[in-house]
């Protein structure tokens, strides 16, 4: 490529214009976020999960998955407690909850799952507004919790360790954190879905830690998300416009170019687009419910 000389003063920018243009850089990134008004997922994969989900993987498949086959449902209670900020304000409407609620039910009737909303409880305690993966939150769960139910801490903000993320929770082989975090400016939307879909065994579709998969998913049993009917995906995180456009060029290992979707509720795409869930999704989410949280029914 033809590198331009330094002389040509068509191409140098005095300094105050380079100046100028660091501002307005500036400015039109965080004009994107405040329009994204995105913050990634906190949920982390684990070894221990990706194992048992290889161990798995035989008696999950044998479970060809179609509506029917859900015969019998399932219902969980689902307990709210809101951390009312410094100054003892809740910023959370009961309403905005059922609606969250509401959401999962929709989305999880397809496995005759049930999620059953009990009354919200406040925790007047600012010290417990803002959650990492520390001691604090453990603090908050001991004191603060309800057994055989599903506690959602609705929090002024989360982190993934010093990372913002809209919240976290944990996978299905960690029974003693029956537990999601949610930032509540995020209660409303699908990121209580996503959550779920953690809670019930989902890998992030771009998730790497058992290995990257290949755009032609000749490697999807043993990599990725664990999982063939979900595409590759490169991570979509600010990468997924309000109209649902993918604007990535990213390619894998071998030069293909991603086509990753933008619809997949375990993506990183933005909010508005995500609505599936897929076949071999909904399979393992009823498989852990069966295996893994039956006991919380």
């Amino acid at each position: 490529m033809k590198m331009n000389s330094r002389n040509d003063n068509t191409n140098f920018m005095a300094p105050s214009n380079k100046i100028l243009a660091y501002f307005l850089t500036n400015l039109l990134f965080c004009a994107g976020s405040l329009l994204y008004a995105q913050l990634p997922d906190g949920t982390r994969s684990t070894v221990g999960w990706i194992e048992e989900i290889k161990k798995n993987r035989a008696e999950e498949e044998k479970r060809v998955f179609n509506e029917a086959s859900a015969e019998h449902s399932v219902s969980f209670s689902v307990v709210p407690y809101v951390i009312r900020d410094v100054n003892g304000i809740a910023n959370c409407r009961e309403e905005d909850i059922k609606e969250s609620i509401d959401g999962l039910n929709f989305y999880f009737k397809t496995i005759n799952v049930l999620f059953r909303l009990q009354p919200v409880h406040y925790v007047n305690d600012y010290n417990y507004s803002s959650v990492s993966r520390n001691d604090t939150m453990e603090e908050l769960i001991k004191m603060h919790s309800t057994e055989r139910t599903i506690n959602l801490y609705l929090v002024e903000s989360a982190k993934d360790d010093t990372v913002p993320c809209y919240g976290f929770t944990w996978f299905p082989d960690d029974s003693i954190r029956n537990t999601i975090f949610l930032d509540k400016d995020f209660i409303r939307g699908n990121y209580l879905v996503t959550l779920m879909g953690h809670f019930f065994g989902l890998l992030s579709t771009h998730d790497t830690l058992g290995g990257f998969e290949n755009v032609s998913e000749n490697n999807c049993a043993e990599s990725g998300d664990f999982l063939c009917d979900t595409w590759a995906d490169p991570n979509l995180f600010l990468m997924v416009d309000t109209l649902c456009a993918y604007a990535g060029t990213l390619i894998d290992r071998y030069g293909q170019v991603y086509v990753p979707s933008v619809a997949n509720f375990m993506s990183e795409s933005h909010d508005r687009c995500k609505c599936i869930f897929t076949p071999q999704q909904y399979r393992r989410m009823l498989f852990c419910v069966q295996r893994y949280r039956y006991y919380l029914r």
